[in-house]
Parts: structure tokens; sequence; C-alpha cells
């Protein structure tokens, strides 16, 4: 990223980990309806990640962070549906890594433009 060597670092860290708890959501769930809206889940950050390349564009860095915003709110539907409490966590580090690499975007989009 333009201004942040190694930006995409911390932010491609974070995308795995999303990727690996929302794969072991998908194997603890107990209800195979939910499937599919986690394989779009998993989708998405994979997503995500093959466009780390493209984040020394501002308007890039834009995209990603409102598609993390969206990553979020349907990591957030899909908690508030989740029947088994001991997963929680699970979708809580989800959701600190997402806010993670929001803030990482956006404060490289803010030191490009000042």
């Amino acid at each position: 990223m333009a201004g942040r060597p190694g930006m995409s670092d911390p932010i491609a860290r974070a995308l795995a980990d999303c990727a690996e708890a929302v794969a072991e959501l998908d194997r603890r769930c107990c209800d195979p309806g939910r499937s599919p809206r986690m394989a779009e889940l998993a989708a998405g950050i994979e997503a995500l990640r093959d466009r780390l390349p493209t984040l020394g564009d501002e308007a890039a860095r834009a995209r990603f962070v409102a598609d993390l915003e969206a990553l979020g709110a349907r990591v957030g539907a899909l908690q508030v549906g989740c029947c088994a409490p001991d997963r929680l966590p699970l979708y809580a580090r989800i959701l600190e890594r997402l806010t993670s690499m929001q803030r990482l975007a956006s404060s490289a989009r803010d030191a490009d433009s000042s």
C-alpha cells in the first residue's frame, strides 16, 4: 500500500484468521441450512484476499472497507441466529479481525489524503 510498506501483511494474516474461524464455525454448526451462508462468507473472505495487491489504490481501499462492512453484517446475522453460545467467541474473533482490517485500510486512506 502506498505509504505503508507491508500493511497488507497484517491484513492478510487477519483474513487468514477469519477464514480459519469461519471454517471452524461451519464444521461445528448443527444446522445444515446455514452451510450456504457460511460458504458465502468464506467466499467473501477469499475475494478480499485476492484483492490485497490492489490496496495501494485509494478507490480500491474504499471498496475493500465497504466489503469488510458487508461481511461484518453477514457475520452479525449468522451470530444472532446461532444456537450454541460456545461458538460466540469465534464470531467475536471474526468481527475483531474485520474491524482491525478496516482500521488499517482506513488509516492508510487517511494518510494518503493528507
